[in-house]
């Protein structure tokens, strides 16, 4: 299915030393069906391009991400039963841990921690940025620009940080594999050091679960209790 829609957004971050201009231009596809779980689910592609100074635009990575409207969804008659079950196995993943499957709200202790204003759901999937942009703080500029458009007024937003590497459909893509110029660290590093760049941006773990959260209510603000999201499931 084509693109419903076009969202042209310049995200201008420009390094001082560099003279780098960034910006994120969005694709947002959806289906076109009446009411069944997957019409509140809606894919994000964002195509990061680089300006540098005496140079014409350039590729510079992409965001790929997922808004997932829970809250229209209850509305509009979609059983917590139906939306569990219904929706793509990435997204009941997060439906599972975050959610009470029989009322279809927020279980109470990711609303205690998390202050939720309401029941949508922003996920990033993940974030690639080529190697001759790295070290600019072009993909954290990105990920808030995802943020600010997509998630503000929402409830949480979440991702599962995983490196791209050890992810099937890029690691059998000899091609991909060149272009992102990943670090040859193990797995475990790997993971390591994702998690700890995601938590640098404000995202808490979910326990073991794998899953991070971000409050957009409690965006930038030091909420010292977080720890305690250690212990959740």
């Amino acid at each position: 299915m084509k693109p419903t829609k076009t969202l042209v957004e310049k995200c201008k971050e420009a390094d001082s030393d560099e003279n780098v201009i960034a910006s994120v231009e969005f694709v947002i596809r959806t289906k076109l069906h009446d009411s069944v779980e997957t019409d509140f689910v809606h894919s994000i592609l964002g195509r990061i391009i680089a300006e540098p100074e005496n140079r014409g635009e350039d590729g510079a990575g992409q965001i790929s991400a997922s808004l997932v409207q829970f809250g229209e969804a209850l509305d509009h008659g979609i059983s917590a039963e139906r939306l569990g079950d219904g929706i793509s196995g990435g997204i009941s993943e997060y439906w599972e841990h975050l959610f009470n499957v029989e009322t279809g709200y927020p279980k109470e202790e990711i609303q205690n921690e998390f202050e939720l204003v309401d029941l949508d759901l922003l996920v990033i999937d993940y974030i690639a940025i080529y190697p001759e942009y790295r070290g600019l703080r072009i993909a954290e500029a990105a990920i808030h620009r995802t943020i600010d458009i997509f998630g503000t007024g929402r409830g949480l937003v979440a991702c599962k940080p995983w490196p791209l590497q050890f992810t099937p459909s890029v690691a059998d893509d000899q091609e991909a594999l060149k272009r992102l110029a990943l670090p040859n660290i193990s797995k475990g590093e790997a993971i390591r050091k994702l998690r700890s760049y995601w938590s640098h941006l404000g995202f808490w773990p979910l326990g073991n679960t794998g899953i991070y959260l971000l409050s957009v209510s409690q965006r930038g603000r030091d909420v010292s209790s977080r720890h305690r999201l250690k212990g959740l499931q």
